[in-house]
């Protein structure tokens, strides 16, 4: 075992303290932070961990942390701890003091790991230990504080020590020092609060900011007190709070609870009212303040009771502030478990599979039958900016039921059939700066605030309604016509209020134009939505939610390719490179050298296009070729399907691209973007055979029947109408893509593809940077500052001996042979190889890095030994291990001639 330096538990600020940087994700199920909740805000009884390490932080409860890390952070460091909200959002929350660190032993730590409930596997193992004292709020803006340092997002790492002197940063033209910024951004302390002193006395609490700081207060109010701490563990005790633990486990406020569970909610309350008078007289004794809208004595309760739960381990879910409120307010509902379900429950649609599984907010949508074409072209609603509130209040896996008023909205258009006229589910919501809407093109009303549905189902004749045109191309006559085919069998307005009225008691919603399904006592009523999909069922029909005739006509942002490095404008030529391709109708290849970025690029694309653009497309895949493709991978072919009977029959089962064009559980159609790496790997005529009609524009038929019908891939300049397409049909949308990538150390293959599929794909070039040549001081001088330019944008850290070793090897092998590379993400694995390990090692550990990451891009190259002997000329290289490795991995020695 070895350890930190022990160090005091005062106030005091060392020097040149390390602070490290520990984002917490805030999704309550990460397991991190399941781990923070329970050992840095709930805390850990000394006793339970005694038997493992020198604890040298006089309290009863502890406050640890820990991590894998091998080396021992030093007593007097910080740790900055932070909910992260994705890669870029979230705040400071808290900063601690590393009172004491260790590392413990294997067999030590994988105990020490079990007792304090860190590891999900019995064989986790942290071995490295920090003890916290004290502990404050952090008061820190994330975003100044990542300008001052020139951050862009959080770190990969959950504990990595902050380079405040990095470059670009101006921390020490913000501050004097390090003890400075500590000292500003220390906001209240709130552990340890007081003195275990018995004579000492704590000043009381006023009102807490968050709940941790409730806990941690309460915790050291207790301990602190000449009052029996274990005065109410004594009235409820380890088995009861373990019951209420498994009880709260899935419990959502004003949700739905089993009978079981309601008795033990009963249990709680009466417990918490018997010990009412006690409550209050023992929190005023004890100081405990107020948080919200909870009483000092009802913070005292909920607050030991998360005490005791921290205490017991990881059984059930916490108390918390909405939970206990609901428990003691009863505002839950008790299942009937005598009940038995009666229509519209025995429905089967997709809708109301959801809506029971879910549990979804619904709503009903009121707007004239001219509007919801529009719906059906694009697959949305829209919102003008004074109801931004509501489109803001939108969930993904929101219902909506659509409503048509009788009345156009418009007055050249006729009157049509008011009814409900379908039922939606929300995806995505966005804004757009083109109108879409008649409103929008006949009276510039902007309705920029757009939700997409994920799945969309109408009564009407929706094969009458054209979506390659917009409503505003539409003559009155077609508009008309289409309104009518939209509402042609709807269910009449009367007769739904009926329905609702017999569900629940209350009528159809028509109060506003985006109305909510509620129940009397204010909570989200799914019965009545329930039983008008089940008297609409018969003839709800699915509609594709993104419009297969709207060509691609859209930007793509640079921040696309954020945290990636490309010097220059490299980057942003690409993407004008990719648009125009897009925009022409053509599918891309990206080429280059390995390890340029050419499938991260791919794939940014594709999941920018299908979050920013949701109406065309639904989502894309990526895939690897291989040299044993047919066309039974790309296109399908026949497979076993068991039938009910046990007999084997062969069914057409559809290949990697045909699943891109229809949803393979719905039978919907969809739009997802592909993305196939290392095209070239494949045998082009053999993989995408009938392929090469579909990619050059014509509908093709496959040798293949679904149904009894041939299967047909299909191209909008053949197909009319919304309707979907047929079990026996997979439509190509106007705006689907291929995007695939090629190494152009393979650059021979590109000549096995034939002129005709060359042809239909826009060749995009992703080079490796330009390495300076030569060894004069200016060369060098270049070399290291581009290093450095892409150790910045990975956020590494380097030193100089570490940055000129790594570009030495990266610029030999660059130039070793004309037109044989390696991309700066091959360079990036070097660099976290090497920086995971002493300098004093550099010479063996950079040699391993480029046996592990450099070599296998040189299989098969014809003049590999010239470019190993090119590396091992490095001085920061060992030859007699890079050599033996050549001998094993590529088959070459470096004496040998060529």
């Amino acid at each position: 075992m070895t350890s930190g330096e022990r160090g005091s538990s005062d106030d005091s600020i060392a020097p040149d303290p390390t602070v490290y940087q520990v984002p917490v994700k805030a999704s309550a199920d990460e397991p991190i932070r399941s781990n923070f909740e329970r050992t840095v805000i709930d805390g850990v009884r000394r006793n339970r961990l005694e038997q493992f390490c020198e604890i040298p932080v006089d309290h009863e409860s502890l406050r640890v942390w820990g991590n894998t890390e091998s080396t021992a952070a030093d007593a007097g460091d910080y740790l900055l701890f932070a909910d992260r909200d994705g890669r870029r959002g979230g705040d400071y929350t808290l900063l601690a003091r590393v009172a004491h660190a260790t590392i413990l032993d294997s067999e030590t730590a994988t105990a020490f790991t079990q007792t304090i409930g860190w590891g999900e596997d019995p064989n986790d193992a942290y071995p490295h230990v920090m003890f916290l004292d004290p502990i404050y709020e952090a008061r820190l803006d994330r975003e100044t504080f990542w300008n001052t340092l020139g951050f862009k997002g959080w770190p990969n790492d959950t504990f990595s020590g902050i380079n405040f002197d990095r470059r670009g940063s101006t921390f020490f033209s913000a501050y004097d020092s390090l003890p400075d910024f500590i000292e500003e951004i220390r906001g209240e302390k709130i552990y340890p609060i007081g003195s275990s002193d018995a004579d000492d006395q704590i000043d009381p609490a006023d009102e807490y900011r968050t709940l941790e700081a409730a806990i941690t207060d309460v915790r050291a109010r207790l301990e602190a007190s000449p009052r029996d701490p274990a005065w109410l563990e004594r009235r409820l005790g380890d088995v009861l709070v373990t019951e209420w633990s498994r009880a709260l486990e899935g419990f959502k406020p004003s949700g739905t609870v089993s009978e079981r569970t309601a008795a033990t909610f009963d249990q709680l309350r009466d417990v918490y009212e018997s010990l009412g008078p006690e409550l209050e007289e023992v929190a005023a004794d004890l100081g405990v303040g107020s948080h919200r809208s909870f009483s000092p004595a009802k913070m005292l309760f909920l607050c030991w009771v998360r005490i005791l739960q921290a205490e017991i381990g990881d059984v059930g879910a916490p108390l918390s502030q909405p939970r206990l409120n609901s428990i003691l307010r009863e505002t839950y509902t008790v299942e009937d478990e005598t009940k038995t379900d009666v229509q519209p429950t025995q429905v089967d649609h997709a809708v109301v599979s959801h809506i029971r599984e879910t549990e979804p907010t619904v709503y009903a949508f009121t707007a004239p039958a001219d509007y919801w074409l529009t719906t059906v072209e694009y697959g949305a609603v829209s919102f003008h900016d004074e109801h931004r509130d509501r489109w803001a209040g939108l969930s993904d896996g929101d219902v909506v039921v659509l409503h048509a008023r009788a009345e156009p909205g418009d007055d050249d258009l006729a009157s049509q059939s008011g009814g409900i006229i379908g039922v939606g589910i929300l995806g995505k919501r966005f804004e757009k700066d083109e109108p879409w809407w008649r409103d929008e093109h006949e009276h510039g009303e902007m309705q920029s605030l757009v939700a997409s549905f994920d799945r969309l189902f109408l009564t009407g004749s929706i094969d009458e309604i054209d979506t390659s045109q917009s409503i505003a191309e539409k003559p009155v006559e077609t508009t008309d016509r289409e309104a009518a085919a939209l509402t042609s069998n709807s269910l009449p307005i009367a007769q739904a209020d009926e329905i609702c009225v017999e569900a629940s008691g209350t009528g159809f919603p028509t109060q506003s134009m985006h109305a909510t399904f509620r129940t009397d006592d204010g909570g989200i009523d799914r019965d009545r939505p329930l039983a008008l999909v089940a008297a609409m069922v018969d003839a709800l029909t699915e509609v594709s939610t993104v419009n297969i005739h709207k060509p691609y006509r859209g930007t793509i942002s640079a921040d696309t390719l954020e945290g990636l490095y490309f010097p220059e404008d490299q980057g942003e030529r690409i993407l004008e490179q990719i648009e125009t391709a897009l925009r022409s109708g053509k599918h891309v290849l990206l080429t280059g050298p390995p390890g340029t970025g050419k499938t991260e690029i791919a794939g940014r694309i594709c999941a920018a296009l299908a979050d920013d653009y949701p109406t065309l497309y639904s989502g894309y895949e990526t895939t690897t070729a291989t040299a044993d493709w047919s066309t039974f991978d790309t296109v399908g072919g026949y497979m076993p399907n068991e039938s009910e009977g046990g007999d084997d029959n062969l069914a057409f089962t559809p290949g990697i691209v045909l699943n891109r064009l229809k949803d393979s559980q719905t039978g919907a159609q969809s739009n997802e973007l592909i993305v196939i790496d290392e095209l070239n790997r494949a045998d082009i005529d053999k993989a995408f055979g009938q392929l090469f009609t579909l990619l050059s524009g014509q509908s093709v038929q496959l040798p293949y029947t679904k149904d009894g019908r041939e299967v047909e891939l299909t191209t909008t300049a053949d197909r009319s109408g919304s309707a979907g397409p047929a079990d026996h049909q997979y439509l190509v949308p106007d705006s689907w893509r291929i995007f695939a990538t090629m190494n152009t150390y393979d650059k021979t293959s590109l000549y096995e593809m034939s002129y005709a599929f060359m042809r239909r794909f826009a060749f995009v070039r992703v080079p490796a940077p330009e390495l300076p040549e030569g060894q004069t001081r200016n060369a060098e001088i270049r070399l290291e500052r581009l290093v450095h330019e892409y150790a910045d944008a990975w956020e590494l850290d380097l030193d100089r001996d570490v940055a000129m070793a790594v570009g030495r090897v990266w610029r030999k092998t660059n130039h070793a042979v004309d037109e044989r590379s390696i991309g700066p993400a091959i360079i990036e694995d070097l660099l976290r190889y090497v920086t995971q390990h002493p300098e004093s090692e550099l010479e063996y550990h950079l040699t391993q890095a480029v046996v592990s990451y450099v070599f296998p891009q040189l299989e098969g190259v014809p003049k590999r030994r010239k470019i190993v002997r090119e590396i091992a000329a490095v001085e920061e290289i060992d030859d007699a291990l890079l050599e033996r490795a050549a001998g094993e991995m590529l088959h070459v020695t470096l004496t040998e001639s060529e």
